[in-house]
């Protein structure tokens, strides 16, 4: 059952965002710190396919079960059906998420939404919540459109007043106070939990901020 508490701390990870590190380490110290959400990007250049992407990400799954946190899969579908994962998250250019809801009736299905007119063309009424932004420019994603800043947060929330939303883009420790004035239900992070030396205390860091 999705709840929009999960959003809180919401960590996404794959091979290509985590400096070369073992992406299952930094998982697991990171669900040590206390993530309430996890997805497996695998993405990129250099991104792991086919067996290799299942293996590993059936070894995350079962380690963030241990820890009772979710554990969605960002765009693959086949391998989210596949190994029973708890969810998906999509893009504007991925499969529709009123066919993606016949796939999956149950599972927790996220969609990413930058502006207005983005929202426009979005069937929220699929999904559970919406991932919004970027916040700041970031780094870790090349596709990610203009940084929306806080208005932009503060907008979607006008206009999906009832829908659980999750900021993302650029997110580091020090904005989450400033970033869930505006309402949001949680903050999406990448570089600033992977990149970190200790990415435990990182995380326990970024959980005092709420």
């Amino acid at each position: 059952m999705f709840n929009k508490e999960l959003l809180k701390l919401y960590f996404i990870c794959g091979t290509t965002t985590c400096l070369g590190k073992d992406l299952y380490t930094v998982v697991e110290d990171a669900l040590k710190g206390g993530i309430t959400l996890f997805q497996f990007r695998e993405k990129g250049k250099g991104a792991l396919e086919g067996k290799e992407k299942l293996e590993l990400a059936v070894k995350i799954q079962d380690l963030c079960k241990k820890y009772n946190v979710p554990f969605i899969v960002n765009d693959d579908i086949e391998l989210a059906l596949e190994i029973d994962a708890d969810g998906v998250h999509v893009g504007q250019d991925d499969l529709g998420v009123d066919e993606i809801r016949k796939l999956m009736p149950n599972k927790i299905i996220g969609l990413s939404i930058g502006n207005e007119e983005e929202l426009k063309q979005s069937k929220v009424e699929y999904v559970d919540y919406v991932g919004v932004g970027p916040v700041y420019v970031t780094q870790s994603k090349d596709d990610a459109g203009g940084a929306i800043g806080y208005e932009g947060l503060e907008l979607m929330r006008k206009l999906l007043p009832q829908m659980p939303l999750v900021a993302i883009g650029g997110i580091q420790t020090q904005h989450i106070k400033d970033v869930m004035k505006t309402n949001v239900d949680g903050v999406s992070i990448i570089s600033a939990i992977s990149y970190s030396d200790n990415i435990e205390k990182t995380v326990r860091e970024m959980n005092e901020q709420f």
